[in-house]
């Protein structure tokens, strides 16, 4: 995937094979920007790599980032260390999170250069990491950074796990394709994204007799997610007493 030799210290050294590695990788590749990528499988080898590169961006777990950098900057402290971890907090490297979720398939160079990247307040700005993009970026006060990266997680991860699990309940317990409920997902994003207020259904509408129905169904069908429903319609509940109180 597009490795280019190093010619100078403006080159990049991604570090993984992730996900993101690649993603990044591949907008690399597609703004023309040189780089190199490694990882463990790779038979280049690191700390040649790494004397060669002037920024060391590392996009591994994040339980083994602080590892890998401690054992590997030995030597090398005059590079600047970069993760992309939204949650992670080191002094001896830099981050920037993009505010993206990546999938298997890579995309085009205009949904990239659309990401926004989120930086640590205090440290080096998105724009002195990657001079070469020109992403929106924002700066965020550190002790705010896992509150962040918690409503990343929240809007992103859950509302995948309920929409995977809807399709399944469609196909397995209806035979309907879960096709047919994607002109319903559309528009729901269509009206988070368009309308000031875009819930709609029974919580809206304070409908407490179809709400107690459909907590009924879901126990009868000893459903998991009828405890989500009841954290949801608590959490509503309690959200709509706080704009009250103000």
């Amino acid at each position: 995937m597009g490795q280019v030799p190093i010619k100078n210290k403006s080159s990049y050294l991604l570090i993984g094979r992730r996900r993101f590695a690649k993603h990044l990788a591949n907008y690399f590749t597609l703004s023309g920007i040189p780089y190199l990528i490694w990882s463990r499988s790779s038979q280049k080898s690191l700390s040649r790599l790494i004397s060669s590169s002037a920024k060391i961006v590392v996009l591994i777990n994040d339980d083994e980032i602080e590892n890998f950098i401690l054992q590997n900057r030995k030597g090398f402290e005059d590079k600047i260390w970069i993760h992309c971890s939204g949650l992670l907090l080191f002094p001896f490297a830099e981050s920037a999170h993009p505010l993206m979720t990546f999938s298997e398939e890579l995309y085009d160079l205009e949904t990239y250069e659309r990401i926004p990247f989120i930086t640590e307040k205090g440290k080096m700005h998105f724009n002195e990491l990657f001079q070469e993009l020109h992403n929106q970026s924002f700066w965020i006060e550190k002790e705010l950074k896992a509150y962040y990266h918690a409503w990343c997680v929240i809007s992103g991860n859950f509302t995948t796990i309920l929409w995977e699990r809807f399709f399944e309940i469609l196909e397995n317990e209806f035979g309907i394709s879960r096709q047919y409920a994607f002109t319903y997902l559309s528009i729901i994003g269509k009206n988070l994204m368009m309308n000031d207020t875009p819930l709609t259904g029974p919580l809206s509408r304070n409908d407490q007799k179809v709400i107690q129905k459909n907590l009924t169904a879901l126990e009868l069908k000893d459903d998991p997610f009828v405890l989500v429903y009841k954290s949801f319609v608590e959490t509503y509940n309690k959200l709509n007493k706080n704009k009250v109180k103000k």
